[in-house]
């Protein structure tokens, strides 16, 4: 888990290194870097439930709110790596948070599990 967890960081740090070219890059960096460093405390071993249950929270929300530009998208938006439309922005942005709120909301359940566990043997 650790190792997944320290690949999730370098996904996160990446994906806030290339938002400086984004309409928006401060909200999108702070939101990638939230992801990264709850995903490097992970790797460091200390999972912990209450911060990756609310940015999970938040993640979704976000993405909710972004959710329905998905299905209208170009397929072109998730094939190339450049912005060729900015249409295209808004979906990949949708999917970035959903890879966030699933993520720590994958860290929340580990967090969660290994807090109950601990009580059962206790």
């Amino acid at each position: 888990m650790r190792v997944v967890a320290g690949v999730f960081a370098a996904v996160f740090l990446l994906s806030a290194a290339v938002q400086w070219n984004d309409p928006d890059p401060l909200r999108w960096i702070c939101a990638y870097l939230v992801a990264a460093v709850l995903s490097i405390t992970a790797a460091m071993g200390r999972t912990l439930l209450i911060p990756n249950a609310a940015a999970a929270a938040v993640f979704a929300a976000w993405f909710l709110s972004l959710a329905p530009t998905i299905g209208s998208a170009d397929p072109e938006a998730f094939t190339s790596f450049q912005m060729k439309d900015v249409s295209h922005e808004e979906p990949r942005e949708a999917m970035g948070l959903a890879l966030c709120a699933v993520w720590t909301a994958v860290l929340a359940g580990f967090a969660w599990r290994a807090k109950h566990h601990c009580e059962h043997r206790a």
